[in-house]
């Protein structure tokens, strides 16, 4: 058990966290300086702790995020989302993207089977992107569709519905 903490639970005393921030430029070192993992829970207790205590902090340094970083943050073009997935573990693309991916390349805002747009009884009708093929990891455009709830419920592959009998089928 370290320093400043006792046995009932976690008690940082405000020596501890005094010679922790003063030896620290940023919250992260602050945490790392006194043996916990740089984790949201930690950071939002011990940043409560010193806040209560009074405990100044005008010496930290603004994190500054790397080009790489902001990069990431980069919103990914049409193109970009509109590919099939090869590398390793894949992880799938959330509706949202691909749907305002295929607006992009101009795919009408209505069910391919049945033509009904967004609005049911004037009421938002959300679409739903339907993979043609069964493959969440094609994401071409020509693989794709928007259904009404009620037509893509009706698919072959709905929810994952035949997939199992395909894969016996392919082996």
């Amino acid at each position: 058990m370290g320093a400043g903490m006792e046995r009932g639970g976690v008690k940082w005393t405000r020596d501890v966290l005094q010679e922790a921030v003063t030896a620290s430029t940023n919250m992260s070192q602050v945490l790392r300086h006194l043996g916990l993992d740089v984790v949201g829970g930690h950071h939002t207790h011990i940043s409560r702790r010193i806040k209560t205590y009074g405990i100044d902090t005008s010496h930290f340094t603004q994190v500054v995020r790397t080009e790489r970083q902001r990069d990431n943050r980069r919103r990914r073009t049409a193109d970009e989302i509109l590919t099939v997935l090869t590398s390793g573990p894949a992880s799938r693309v959330p509706g949202a993207r691909l749907k305002r991916a295929m607006r992009e390349k101009g795919v009408a805002e209505r069910c391919a089977l049945c033509g009904a747009e967004g609005v049911w009884l004037g009421e938002p009708l959300p679409l739903e992107v339907d993979h043609i093929d069964g493959d969440w990891r094609n994401n071409r455009l020509e693989n794709l569709r928007l259904l009404c709830p009620n037509c893509h419920s009706t698919t072959d592959r709905y929810r994952g519905r035949g997939t199992r009998r395909a894969r016996e089928r392919a082996s």
